[in-house]
């Protein structure tokens, strides 16, 4: 858990030179044209958002705010042998919005894979989505299909509080592992599903419907629901998916349950299939069909996903999670794992993720599902879907990490990843390293992603993180969404303290949860929290791509003490801390505050007699594209 208020070594004492400290007083320094941010101006849709209620421009929601829900029953069963999903849906929505909708629309997400579809990754086409008849409570519905989105026609408008019924049958073809994103199957041993049923687009307070096309780069926008899962497979399979196991006599033996009820009473790792189990053929209970359905019921999540393997291991162990049942009031989740038995690391899988639910639940929000499961193979890095995650690779300690995490963003904060992916990825990164420095008891991670990022930057790989995930790159998408925005945050943190911060971004959360907040809403959350105006911050580094250069253009002697010149050369505004060393070994610090860079490029600042050295940002806490200019040292 994150010590408060502190945490050593990266808090800087700056938060007065950002909105207060005492300024250089030399009259003689020239004032110098600067470049100002832009306001961000908030779009007509977001301030009608305002004016109805749904949202304030504190950055919390207003006290009218709404999100729509769903029921989803999904019937399914996978042909191992002929690598096909075939299943029926009843999707039940109901609008919570003061108006009446006219229309619905789903998401075809496999569609993605049609031979022709417009694409930002490299597939081998599949025949997509077949989708059969469609019926609205009963009659057959037209539909209009373009790219991934399936438009349904209501016979009536849905009212305010009323809600419809659609039934769709449909079918599909599993893409090979590593010829499709975030899917697939490996031989006829695993097969991890995602985007494998129609789901319903978001209609929010803000913008209606959005509904932007999948292109496979930029993730998802997901309303939440309730899910009743069937999946039929063959005898021998085991199946983990989003949600709770609903008839574990159906499709588990005695050994295993009896494993997943002394789980629920240890910390320690249980073993509910083990390579015995494996090698004897006892993995689930027999059938006279040779099929088991397995069901599952999830509340209140924005996806589900289904795990389906014959060769897998499957460990169990409980998580404590901080105020799950209110302040003061720690409950449990199951955290399971399955994995391959020459998959090396994943041995510890349930003990990493264990440690990322405790530690998030401690420092964020509590988790509020009943389990997590960690299901190892399919695709190189990791996807992350409510209560499940597919992670590759044979050391998954990081992976695992930053998967997970990702229950919080956007799983619990239902943020839009295709248009702002940093939203999620940035936050997700932030926290991955703080949670891997809980774990291995390193405190340098914060400093690394900070010097990464200058170093990219100073390359000239820096790019705008307020773009759709679909727009950039694979390799700009990663940096923008990923590691610039982390390492913003790193340096937030260490501009406004910890107590600040971190008391900034739980708000967030808390008030976000279960609801879907954009850019505007996070900004000016943080703002309100930290009771100032970041609007000029947060345009700088999330809406440019502005450089950081400070540097100490000269240490004077003078007959009274030093005199340190520093000097502003980039376009991004930011508080100094300047540090000086005396002869004795003694430092001291004095602050720049952001105001003055405003106006001014260069600060002067007078220290005491026999200062030896100089640097400007002591504890790295700012994205800084070139160190070498920020320190000074007196020649021997």
């Amino acid at each position: 858990m994150l010590p408060r208020p502190a945490l050593a070594p990266f808090t800087v004492a700056c938060l007065a030179a950002l909105a207060s400290a005492q300024a250089p007083a030399d009259a003689t320094i020239p004032t110098a044209a600067r470049v100002v941010p832009y306001p961000i101006d908030l779009p007509a849709n977001f301030l009608k958002a305002v004016e109805n209620g749904t949202r304030t421009l504190d950055g919390a929601p207003g006290p009218n705010h709404w999100t729509n829900y769903a029921h989803y029953d999904l019937a399914a069963e996978l042909d191992p042998a002929a690598k096909r999903v075939t299943g029926k849906a009843q999707l039940t929505y109901m609008n919570r919005s003061p108006g009446r909708i006219n229309r619905l629309v789903i998401h075809c997400y496999q569609d993605l894979m049609k031979p022709g579809a417009q694409r930002t990754r490299t597939v081998v086409p599949t025949p997509g989505f077949e989708v059969g008849e469609v019926t609205i409570d009963g009659e057959k519905a037209r539909t209009f299909v373009r790219d991934t989105i399936m438009n349904v026609r209501l016979p009536q408008e849905i009212p305010s509080g009323g809600k419809v019924t659609v039934a769709i049958d449909w079918a599909y073809q599993v893409p090979k592992a590593g010829t499709a994103p975030r899917t697939g199957y490996e031989d006829e041993d695993v097969f991890y599903l995602a985007y494998w049923y129609p789901q319903f687009a978001v209609y929010d307070d803000v913008d209606g419907w959005v509904a932007d096309p999948y292109r496979g780069n930029g993730e998802f926008y997901m309303d939440y629901a309730d899910y009743d899962i069937s999946f039929t497979v063959p005898v021998g399979y085991i199946v983990r998916a989003t949600g709770v196991l609903q008839n574990p006599g159906d499709v588990l033996t005695k050994k295993a349950m009896d494993a997943l009820d002394a789980a629920r009473e240890t910390r320690d790792v249980v073993h509910v299939v083990d390579r015995e189990d494996l090698a004897n053929g006892t993995a689930t209970r027999e059938s006279s069909t040779g099929k088991l359905t397995w069901k599952f019921h999830a509340e209140n999540v924005r996806d589900a996903a289904v795990s389906i393997g014959r060769t897998y291991l499957w460990d169990v162990a409980q998580a404590v999670v901080k105020d799950k049942n209110g302040p003061g009031k720690d409950g449990t989740c199951e955290i399971h794992a399955v994995y391959e038995a020459n998959a090396g690391d994943w041995v510890r899988g349930v003990e990493y993720a264990r440690h990322t639910i405790e530690f998030m639940s401690a420092n964020v929000f509590p988790y509020p599902w009943p389990h997590m499961t960690a299901c190892e193979g399919i695709i190189g890095g990791g996807m992350e879907f409510p209560m499940m995650t597919i992670i590759g690779g044979r050391n998954p300690a990081g992976t695992i990490a930053h998967e997970l995490i990702h229950m919080w963003f956007p799983m619990i904060v239902g943020s839009n990843e295709k248009r702002y992916a940093w939203q999620d990825e940035g936050f997700t990164s932030f926290w991955t390293t703080l949670c891997r420095g809980d774990f291995t008891r390193r405190e340098n991670g914060p400093r690394g992603d900070i010097l990464s990022a200058a170093n990219t930057i100073a390359r000239g790989g820096d790019v705008v993180c307020m773009r759709h995930g679909d727009t950039y790159g694979t390799d700009n998408f990663g940096f923008a969404s990923y590691s610039k925005t982390a390492a913003i945050l790193h340096q937030t943190r260490a501009m406004l303290g910890d107590e600040v911060f971190f008391a900034a971004f739980r708000r967030y959360v808390a008030d976000w949860a279960y609801k879907h907040p954009q850019p505007y809403d996070f900004f000016r959350s943080f703002g309100k929290s930290a009771g100032m105006d970041l609007e000029p911050y947060f345009r700088t580094w999330f809406f440019e791509a502005w450089q950081l250069d400070q540097a100490v253009q000269s240490v004077q002697p003078t007959g009274s003490g030093t005199l340190v010149t520093i000097e502003d050369r980039g376009r991004a505004w930011h508080p100094s801390v300047v540090e000086a060393t005396y002869a004795d070994g003694k430092t001291e610090r004095k602050n720049i505050a952001m105001d003055w860079w405003r106006t001014h490029t260069i600060a002067r600042l007078q220290f005491g007699k026999d200062v030896v050295k100089v640097v400007i940002d002591p504890d790295v806490g700012t994205i800084d594209v070139n160190r070498k200019n920020n320190t000074w040292e007196k020649e021997q």
